[in-house]
């Protein structure tokens, strides 16, 4: 028999090496588990307009992510003016007329709203031009979007529509327009006010008739991004939580009861009536005001519920969202308490508001609308106008009473612990309390006044 070669060391090293390589391989072909978090934990790889819509219309926590912003945006009202003289111009009277009369600001409101479910949202704007709505309004071009000749028309209605409903059927395709690569028709379902489907109608409405309002644009000028794209997890686990929580404290908190054969009694006969009286005698208990059950041949063992409390893990998602939305989180969770918020964290939150009124609220909805209103003059004709919000950070009268009763505090304190020793009454106004010079020279002057005056009217030493 021939004897085998030894194997040179080489060769011992390759062997070795495969087998370790081998062993690797079946490791991990063992541990890869191919484990898909969305599937495991019930997230979508897609998320279409619909899904959005559903989870907005149905769990709380996703309407207050999509309405928040614009909320917060609109909780105070601009106002729009010509110039800066006190005195109202026509363009302005016009302009208050129409808002009081067509409720402006609240359509305008609910599309901002709108807008955020999906990708963008429409308004679509009544004319009394008699015209269908796929036709362009009279005195408006086609291609450019400016005013031509002097049309006079009637604002008729306002009414917004969120992206379910709304189809963008054509795109302006004509490169030297400046309206180029924005919708030219839209597709709009209008929906029967009775809630029979089959009576819907759809169509076609032309983009003079609409100010198109898209958020959270980045790449695209007609789409933006969903506001609940980025938590639509987080608000599917809540809904977990939440209603995991419901249904264990609806199964658990209840106590259950086991039945279980008296062993005293084994060889008894367990009838078909007898378990007839069992299970009424259980149905009483659970459905009616029975206190007790009576059993022969069985006992009753308590089974101890089961709940645990769901607050932390509810909490832990909603820091979440608060964090990726970039909302201090008292404020995410309402207005109550939103007013423990401390000072930065409003001052922050004001600043967002304000910039993204400043940003999106004023350019793409509001101001859209009134060019579009004097196109169709709705509104008189004006070389400008403005749109002034008011002050997010306006001291409230609570506030207001506060700085005054700090203010007052401290000055009496200058002045009964002989302060002007140290530092002199006007530069004690100035560089402590913060007021300007002629401020500080005004309130010096009335104290010496009164000083003075204090010391004519005292009576003569004697």
């Amino acid at each position: 028999m021939e004897k085998m070669k030894p194997l040179s060391n080489e060769q011992s090293i390759r062997m070795m090496t495969n087998a370790v390589l081998s062993r690797r391989e079946l490791m991990t072909d063992i541990l890869n588990l191919d484990k898909d978090i969305n599937q495991s934990c019930g997230y979508p790889d897609s998320i279409s307009i619909k899904d959005y819509k559903r989870v907005y219309d149905r769990e709380g926590v996703a309407t207050r992510i999509a309405t928040i912003f614009p909320q917060e945006s609109w909780a105070m009202l601009p106002e729009v003016k010509e110039n800066e003289n006190s005195e109202p111009t026509t363009f302005e009277t016009e302009w208050k007329a129409l808002q009081k009369e067509k409720k402006v600001y609240h359509y305008l409101q609910r599309i901002d709203e709108l807008s955020g479910i999906g990708e963008f949202g429409i308004l679509l704007i009544g004319i009394d031009d008699g015209k269908e709505l796929s036709e362009p309004v009279e005195g408006i071009n086609e291609l450019t979007g400016e005013k031509v000749g002097k049309s006079k028309h009637k604002l008729l209605y306002l009414r917004p529509f969120d992206q379910t409903v709304v189809k963008i059927k054509l795109k302006e395709i004509e490169v030297t327009s400046p309206r180029f690569g924005m919708p030219k028709t839209y597709d709009i379902i209008f929906q029967n006010e009775e809630g029979n489907n089959s009576s819907n109608q759809t169509k076609i409405v032309h983009w003079s008739r609409v100010i198109h309002v898209a958020d959270n644009k980045y790449s695209s000028d007609v789409l933006g991004v969903p506001r609940l794209q980025t938590t639509y997890n987080r608000v599917l686990d809540i809904r977990k939580v939440v209603s995991g929580s419901a249904e264990m404290f609806w199964k658990g908190a209840f106590p259950g009861f086991a039945l279980e054969s008296d062993p005293d009694m084994a060889d008894a006969d367990f009838s078909n009536d007898d378990k007839a009286d069992v299970k009424a005698e259980v149905k009483n208990y659970f459905n009616g005001l029975q206190r007790s059950m009576m059993f022969q041949g069985l006992k009753v063992k308590t089974l101890e519920p089961q709940v645990a409390d769901p607050s932390g893990h509810l909490k832990a998602q909603i820091e979440y969202m608060a964090i990726t939305l970039g909302i201090p989180l008292r404020i995410f969770t309402g207005s109550e308490q939103a007013q423990l918020a401390s000072g930065q964290d409003m001052r922050t939150w004001n600043k967002r508001v304000s910039k993204r009124r400043d940003s999106h609220v004023t350019p793409w909805i509001i101001e859209p609308f009134i060019d579009r209103m004097i196109i169709f003059g709705v509104l008189s004709e004006v070389k400008e106008y403005m749109v002034i919000w008011p002050d997010l950070n306006t001291p409230t009268d609570e506030e207001k009473a506060n700085v005054a009763l700090k203010i007052t505090e401290a000055i009496i304190k200058y002045v009964a612990g002989g302060g002007e020793a140290l530092i002199g009454p006007k530069e004690f106004l100035m560089s402590v309390m913060g007021y300007e010079e002629e401020e500080a020279e005004a309130i010096e002057a009335s104290a010496i006044e009164i000083i003075e005056q204090e010391e004519v009217n005292s009576p003569e030493k004697e």
